[in-house]
């Protein structure tokens, strides 16, 4: 079921364009008020999944809407909005009951879900058959990341990396990059690496991390073929409850179609250049492992 959110804010403007924006990216938006009392009783009216509350509403305040928001019976989490710095309401939002805070620039769905999952693992899917394809949803992410503050590990093939490297720029030093050839030996070392990865880097205090993994998909035997798909069905069980967020590409105009395909079943998430959406074909990682003719606790050992 898509997520339900109600949105709170004077301007009418915004309201259609934000509307718009998460509609496409796949959340619902079941309905909007432009005001403090608007807002409650919509909630009421509506139980939305979440509330997307701007700070400045006119003469009244996001802040004290978040307030009313948390003493009333069972209400939706709460995400302060604005276009003002983060780091000039840094006290206020700590003192907030509010969720989180999210810049207007950074709302997008995929935002909004991974604020509302908190320390759960989003693994998603970006399929692309040109660089230009692979660019267009990548940078966006990684310099949301860099922004963010959150670790980022980049595993593709060199011709991504030399892309993403000369479109970065100087963000590119923010960023650890690694030749998948070098990474992606076995599904099991693979897991392994990728798990002291965001270990170390948790121990050192970051609070989320964000991961770009290309796999180098064997053309050796339909056993290994399946093998590596058992593994990004596997990711889903062995990080759900580890806050990172997983993109991992897949390349249309080079990977077999039945790899491509199979992408949709073993991804919550679809990510391209325009955002994000729930798979529509995602399948439990033990129906999908069995249906492979293996078993998932295998790799999960």
């Amino acid at each position: 079921m898509a997520l339900r959110a109600l949105i709170v804010d004077d301007s009418a403007r915004f309201l259609e364009a934000a509307r718009e924006l998460l509609e496409r990216e796949g959340i619902t938006v079941a309905g909007v008020a432009s005001s403090g009392a608007e807002a409650l009783e919509r909630a009421r009216e509506l139980r939305p999944d979440v509330a997307l509350v701007d700070i400045d509403l006119g003469a009244e305040s996001g802040f004290d809407l978040a307030r009313l928001f948390a003493e009333a019976l069972d209400p939706p989490p709460v995400i302060l909005i604005s276009t003002r710095s983060e780091d000039d309401l840094a006290e206020l939002i700590e003192a907030s009951p509010a969720l989180a805070y999210l810049s207007k620039a950074h709302l997008s769905a995929h935002a909004v879900r991974d604020l509302l999952d908190g320390g759960e693992c989003a693994h998603e899917a970006l399929v692309y058959s040109t660089v230009e394809e692979f660019l267009a949803a990548t940078v966006p992410f990684i310099r949301e990341g860099l922004e963010d503050e959150e670790p980022l590990l980049v595993v593709t093939k060199e011709a991504n990396l030399s892309a993403l490297r000369e479109a970065l720029d100087a963000d590119a030093g923010g960023v650890d990059f690694v030749d998948s050839a070098a990474w992606y030996r076995s599904p099991r070392q693979t897991l392994d690496a990728y798990a002291r990865y965001v270990r170390e880097r948790l121990e050192e205090g970051a609070g989320r991390l964000r991961v770009i993994g290309e796999p180098v998909w064997p053309r050796t035997s339909v056993r290994a073929v399946a093998e590596w798909k058992r593994y990004e069905s596997a990711i889903n069980v062995a990080w759900a409850s580890t806050p990172v967020t997983v993109v991992c590409p897949y390349d249309a105009s080079e990977l077999p179609e039945d790899v491509v395909a199979d992408a949709r079943r073993t991804h919550p998430v679809l990510r391209t250049g325009r955002g994000t959406q729930p798979s529509p074909r995602y399948t439990d990682p033990e129906v999908f492992v069995r249906d492979l003719g293996l078993e998932l606790s295998e790799i999960l050992a």
